[in-house]
């Protein structure tokens, strides 16, 4: 219960810094992603604890999964790394084929 609000509560501070980034665009991507990089060891935490309990683990799985991608979004979003169309598509199509395996 308490790691299930732990990981709520991170997941409501991203989309209040992101709203704050959008509106005055005042700090860097990467501060605003804090949170989630935070929220997938949490997550991570919390699969391992849900599997031995034989919980059911929804949210939890689908955040320890990306946090490659958090990392990456928030480098293209701030300029720090550039990647061709190509490769976009390349990885859109792999999310969207990692996510129907998920499911």
């Amino acid at each position: 219960m308490l790691i299930a609000v732990g990981i709520h509560l991170l997941l409501l501070t991203f989309e209040v810094l992101v709203c704050d980034r959008v509106q005055r665009g005042s700090h860097f991507w990467l501060l605003v992603f804090m949170p989630l990089f935070f929220v997938s060891p949490v997550s991570v935490a919390a699969c391992v604890w849900g599997f031995r309990h034989d919980r059911s683990l929804e949210l939890e799985i689908l955040c320890s999964v990306n946090i490659l991608q958090f990392i990456f979004i928030a480098l293209r979003l701030d300029k720090i790394i550039s990647w061709p169309c190509n490769i976009v598509k390349i990885y859109i199509f792999f999310y969207i084929l990692k996510c129907n395996l998920l499911l």
